[in-house]
């Protein structure tokens, strides 16, 4: 689609359509303009986890159709079983992707962590699948090796691997599977190209990792993933010396990053030739995430300890940098990362989106800022995989140059199989991503929360439910004709983000799972620390009173908290009994004055305001104490039990005596017992809260006339 420009208010701005017609659909919808949906080449806005797994999917179906496990006769294509008799005509079955290489280490990587993510064993049966039948075939090729001098070259890569190409990602790979699967004898290989990796791969005088080609001596960032992994892994596999095998992979990173590394614009280099010079820099995608995902890689296995570990986080997060300011406006990363003219390119986008996705789920780097960058960059992804499962647009193996050409013009290929393991890796973190974190559109953007957002619509303010200014009510509503339960109380109905922080639970937590939740909702808008008094005047239950709606239903559950000083310390406390009486105070924390009022009429407020929307309203007695007298627990029948009580008489609301139901469920257990139900005199362990929420189901269902009966399970 052609780009036009128009004039717009003495300005230019860029239009896939005239003026005139955009201006035509903004007055024919009555659309504000801001509020337009913009043409996105690619996907914008919120994934779900079930549309990711779905694509990897699909990649992974294609890819054990196209990868067989056999061994044939070059010749004639039959099949061979005797694996003790093979000849030098025998190799392992040509499909779509060779099982030994590089790429396919990093598949099968990608497979084990999409395994774990998702629960889906088929991603490591995959895996599991290959690496067996590799174990069992290589002593036989290996036979066929010796006896003519010559095998299979696939498996040549195994048996005498001659560069970090033929060890490093598969090693990784095998290391990973045996580190969690002990079934699998898969020492004898790993063992070998570890071997090579150490003591025999190429190196300068300082022992980095180096090539002779194109030029001598000459460093290659894509290396530093080829080598450096499987070395940091090994350090977990390794029976003895295993710190000889992380420091060499963290050396190896340090003096790369001395050579390759560009800081003006935290970016590596793709190559760097001894006695050069100037050493060009061309900031290559594919190179930049393998540099990415090596560090990504050490990082999970290094020690928090370790006295490198800063250094190698800060040059990971200052590439993550680098790199986000590089990302397209379509969510790909570019061929050459800082030529905005070189083409989108699949594999190193995925790469990034795995590395940076990884980076926020372990901490190290902001949801906030980089959550928006991943699932752009996922979105561009997804549509790279067609029909098939296979992935377009990824550039084939590439060597290394001095002029752009050589980057601009590198062929893309569905075969290029460099882009099948990083899209899985990538797809799989997404959905662990999504699963912690809580993104949503609001004023047209996509944005990163760590506490989801409830509300529906298009603009809204950040909202913590934990925080009294930012309660949100009403906003599981099913639909129109559907009613919401509100519960509003204190700490024992709803503790901290209602969550378990500290093991203390309130009952609200657990009252919707009594409930036909596709016909009802249920919304716990209590407030630890909150009395009858503050929930008010803190302006909490006008928000809650906003969201009632004719139908709905009010549970209200306060007294532990309306005892103490009235305008001094935490003031919060009401007045006792039920009248009419008040007090004017002074209020110490800022010379304010308040009118304070009795808990009945608090009460008294909460059930005629709701009655007056509809809301059918239950009262209940709050929750006992862990406090005993004579092997019976303490009621609140003479306090606020009682006021309680006398409100909804005198309201003709229904009440439940919670108090004492408790109370005697906590006596048929034992006052020996009673402490595992609490986690100090008031507060309520996990067993303690399900408790008290099943008195409140008992009470309920004593309530024969109340029509949320009707909703129980």
């Amino acid at each position: 689609m052609k780009l036009r420009t128009v004039l717009f208010l003495g300005g230019l701005i860029a239009a896939s359509g005239s003026y005139a017609q955009k201006k035509r659909v903004a007055n024919d919808s009555n659309t504000p303009l801001h509020l337009l949906q913009p043409e996105y080449k690619v996907p914008y806005g919120v994934l779900n986890k079930e549309d990711v797994k779905k694509d990897i999917d699909r990649v992974l179906k294609y890819l054990q159709n196209n990868t067989p496990t056999r061994v044939v006769d070059k010749n004639t294509g039959k099949v061979i079983t005797d694996y003790a008799n093979m000849n030098a005509d025998a190799q392992i079955e040509r499909g779509a992707f060779r099982l030994t290489s590089y790429e396919w280490g990093v598949t099968y990587s990608a497979m084990l962590a999409a395994a774990e993510i998702t629960g889906d064993n088929a991603y490591s049966d995959y895996v599991k699948e290959r690496f067996r039948f590799l174990a069992e075939v290589a002593p036989h090729f290996n036979n066929v090796l010796e006896k003519y001098g010559t095998t299979d070259n696939l498996m040549l890569q195994v048996l005498t691997p001659h560069a970090l190409d033929d060890a490093g990602a598969v090693c990784a790979a095998m290391i990973k599977l045996s580190l969690d699967d002990k079934t699998l004898d898969l020492r004898p290989l790993i063992d070998n190209y570890i071997n090579y990796i150490m003591y025999h791969e190429y190196r300068l005088e300082d022992g980095t990792f180096a090539r002779t080609r194109p030029q001598h001596n000459t460093i290659w960032l894509d290396d530093m993933f080829m080598g450096v992994p499987p070395l940091a892994y090994y350090s977990r596999y390794a029976k003895d010396n295993q710190a000889v095998y992380l420091n060499e992979a963290v050396r190896q990173i340090l003096q790369f990053a001395d050579r390759m590394w560009v800081p003006e614009k935290n970016l590596f280099r793709h190559g760097w030739v001894e006695g050069m010079q100037d050493h060009p820099s061309y900031h290559w995608g594919r190179a930049n995430g393998w540099a990415l995902l090596t560090m990504c890689e050490v990082l999970d296995v290094m020690p928090e300890n370790h006295p490198q570990r800063e250094k190698i986080m800060s040059l990971f997060k200052s590439h993550v940098r680098g790199l986000a300011a590089c990302q397209s406006g379509e969510g790909f990363w570019h061929q050459l990362l800082d030529r905005n003219d070189s083409y989108h390119e699949t594999s190193a986008t995925a790469i990034y989106v795995y590395c940076i996705a990884h980076a926020i789920n372990k901490g190290w780097v902001d949801a906030l800022v980089y959550g928006p960058v991943v699932q752009l960059g996922w979105h561009a992804v997804s549509t790279q995989i067609n029909t098939e499962g296979q992935v377009e647009n990824t550039c084939v193996g590439t060597g290394m140059a001095f002029d752009p050409a050589f980057y601009y013009y590198r062929p893309v290929n569905v075969f290029a199989a460099h882009g099948y393991g990083p899209v899985i890796w990538a797809g799989a973190e997404m959905i662990n991503l999504l699963g912690k974190q809580h993104p949503k559109m609001n004023d047209s953007a996509l944005q990163f929360y760590n506490i989801e957002q409830q509300t529906k619509e298009p603009l809204f303010h950040f909202a913590d439910p934990s925080k009294a200014r930012d309660i949100v009510a009403g906003v599981s509503r099913i639909d129109e004709k559907s009613p919401v339960v509100f519960i509003i109380g204190d700490s024992t109905v709803k503790c901290g983000n209602g969550k378990g922080e500290n093991n203390m639970w309130g009952w609200g937590s657990f009252f919707d799972q009594y409930f036909d939740t596709s016909k009802i909702t249920v919304e716990n808008h209590a407030l630890g620390g909150r009395s009858s008094r503050t929930y008010i005047t803190e302006r909490h239950w006008d928000k809650v009173l906003k969201a009632i709606k004719p139908g709905d239903y009010l549970i209200i559950d306060f007294g532990h908290n309306d005892g103490g000083p009235i305008n001094t310390g935490r003031a919060r406390a009401s007045l006792k009994g039920t009248g009419s009486e008040s007090q004017k105070v002074v209020m110490e924390r800022d010379g304010s004055t308040e009118t304070v009022y009795t808990f009945g009429t608090y009460m008294r407020k909460y059930v005629r305001q709701a009655k007056a929307k509809g809301a059918t309203v239950i009262v209940t007695s709050h929750t006992p104490a862990n406090r005993w007298t004579s092997g019976k627990v303490n009621r609140c029948d003479n306090t606020y039990g009682k006021w309680s009580k006398e409100i909804a008489q005198q309201e003709n609301v229904f009440f439940i005596d919670l108090n004492n139901l408790t109370a005697c469920k906590l006596e048929n257990a034992g006052e020996s017992k009673s402490s595992s139900y609490f986690v100090d005199g008031a507060h309520n362990t996990e067993p303690g809260a399900i408790m008290n929420t099943e008195s409140v189901i008992d009470g309920l269902r004593e309530l024969k006339e109340c029509k949320l009966n009707d909703y129980l399970k």
